[in-house]
């Protein structure tokens, strides 16, 4: 269906001035289509939103090993994060159309109470398969409250200023995402792990109280909904068959990326099956969304716009690496260096840094310049570069060193995200500026398991290789541990503090090699992705935003 086609059946005002206001209104209460006030409680609760759902996010890899624990379910306990990450990939590109359909306030309140019941349940649970589901249920709210965070503030802002906008979100998600670990430490030290997720649901309930009282939208936006139809009207209007094909391939996608991660040589024909399944499920939905839906969850026809099929790829390459070194640059200092979890995260604390101040570098630059590409062309570069900073690190570099390294390529990889945003809602009418936004969310959710999940399988193949190429190599093997370096190796590659903690003194040497090669395998990984990014942001045009100010 055309773009008029399927603004006529949504009966939805057209917006003026890209549903948002303009600029030179924004700095006075007097002149705004919105009470200062009630602007400020709209920003104030998605900030705290977006923060709840990256500290949620973050804060589980501190708990896993208490969880694991103290359900006696270790080998089971990756799918608890695991959960998340699945729900969050397959329901974030949903909630563009549908809050097009309702309107964002009741999608957002939605997510939030799904966020909240999620929570509750991990906190109350006693069982572990309950525990997974209530981590399934806050996926869906977490990755639902970034997605209409962004989609929200393009309601109430201009496209110039919507990049400094995103900056004051990112500002919030990084250092959610920064605290999340010593919040659930000291948590989980005073009151128990429960207590992480149950401090989140009186916090996410006052904001759906605030988000009730106070979220209002412009009167000529597009989030406002459907207008003059019941509510059983706007539940006809849902793509069901489409929002099933799309969240059960990319469902099966990411399950498949998660075995081949983490190595299940005991159910290939599961793994091949959902690989199957996801091809034959996205090739589905391109045809069924193409040709036979008229109002499509995702309208694919927009893929077929340059700037967004390019800024979709490249923030799908941008999200791999960036996730990729996120896990892999801590793995690589405590396997290889030895270093405890409170170390590495303190050599992380400057790239945070560093990620929120280039979130609000892009967006001032985009305000005063009404231009963007250029300077995605330059961060671009700077994601490249930080890649090879990264490959370029050794076992024994400094503190400084270790807590510089990433610097450069969270800068990049946070200014990056924020002008493909830009890029992307520039470069479509202004009923379709949600969908733009949920499909980058939905390339940066599967970009990040995608991601993670190749860098293990990369690490789990160079390691095996590795560890067998370099113990064959070994002499002098003391005579109680010949016929027994199947059991070192196999040690070795269960557990990498397996290095320091017990490993004979023969291997140990052996072992650092091989973990040191494998970890800058993955590490090369971070420079095809960042090449990739960068190829892809050649074919983003660059629109004018001089008139939207």
């Amino acid at each position: 269906m055309s773009s008029s086609g399927e603004e006529e059946a949504l009966q939805v005002p057209k917006p003026v001035d890209y549903g948002s206001i303009s600029a030179p209104e924004l700095p006075s209460p007097a002149d705004e289509k919105l009470p200062r006030s009630v602007f400020l409680i709209i920003l104030i609760s998605l900030f705290i939103y977006v923060f709840l759902s990256a500290l949620d996010s973050t804060m589980v890899a501190t708990l896993l090993g208490v969880i694991a624990s103290d359900m006696n379910e270790l080998e089971n306990v990756s799918w608890v994060a695991a959960s998340y990450l699945l729900s969050c990939a397959a329901f974030q590109p949903l909630f563009g159309k549908i809050s097009d359909i309702f309107g964002r306030k009741p999608i957002v309140q939605i997510c939030a109470i799904l966020f909240a019941i999620g929570c509750a349940m991990c906190g109350i649970t006693t069982s572990f398969w309950s525990l997974v589901a209530g981590r399934f249920i806050t996926g869906i709210g977490g990755g639902g409250l970034n997605a209409m965070a962004s989609i929200t503030v393009s309601d109430i802002v201009s496209k110039r200023q919507r990049g400094l906008y995103q900056g004051y979100l990112n500002i919030f998600f990084h250092c959610g995402a920064a605290s999340g670990g010593v919040i659930a430490g000291v948590f989980e030290r005073l009151f128990g792990w429960r207590s992480a997720f149950l401090v989140q649901v009186p916090v996410c309930l006052i904001c759906i109280f605030l988000t009730q009282l106070y979220f209002q939208l412009p009167k000529s936006s597009v989030g406002n909904g459907m207008q003059g139809h019941g509510y059983w009207k706007k539940l006809a209007h849902i793509d069901y068959t489409g929002s099933f094909i799309l969240v059960s391939a990319l469902l099966a996608l990411m399950l498949a990326a998660s075995f081949a991660g983490q190595e299940q040589d005991s159910s290939p024909l599961l793994f091949r099956g959902l690989v199957l399944y996801s091809v034959f499920g996205l090739v589905s939905f391109y045809y069924y969304d193409l040709k036979v839906a008229s109002q499509p969850i995702i309208p694919i026809r927009l893929l077929h716009n340059r700037t967004v099929l390019a800024s979709s790829l490249c923030c799908w390459f941008i999200s791999m690496n960036l996730f990729t070194c996120l896990f892999y640059l801590p793995f690589y200092w405590s396997a290889v260096k030895n270093l405890s979890p409170l170390e590495c995260g303190m050599r992380l604390i400057l790239g945070s840094f560093a990620a929120s101040v280039s979130s609000m570098v892009a967006g001032y630059i985009i305000r005063q310049s009404g231009r963007y590409w250029r300077q995605q062309l330059y961060t671009g570069i700077v994601v490249v570069l930080g890649s090879l900073l990264v490959f370029s690190s050794r076992r024994n570099d400094s503190v400084i060193l270790d807590s510089l390294v990433n610097v450069p390529l969270r800068y990049g990889t946070s200014s990056v995200i924020t002008i493909l945003l830009i890029a992307m809602i520039s470069s479509v009418k202004s009923n379709e500026q949600a969908l733009v936004t949920s499909i980058q969310y939905g390339f940066r959710s599967t970009g990040s398991t995608l991601g993670v999940s190749l860098a293990s399988a990369l690490l789990q193949f160079s390691l095996r290789g590795q560890l067998n190429s370099r113990f064959a190599k070994l002499s002098d093997i003391p005579e109680k541990w010949v016929g027994k370096l199947d059991l070192i190796k196999n040690s070795a590659l269960a557990d990498p503090s397996y290095t320091f903690t017990g490993a004979p003194q023969f291997a140990r040497n052996a072992i650092l090699d091989s973990y040191d090669y494998s970890c800058h395998i993955v590490f090369g990984f971070l420079i095809v992705t960042g090449l990739l990014s960068l190829v892809s942001i050649c074919f983003i045009e660059d629109h004018d935003l001089e008139s939207d100010k």
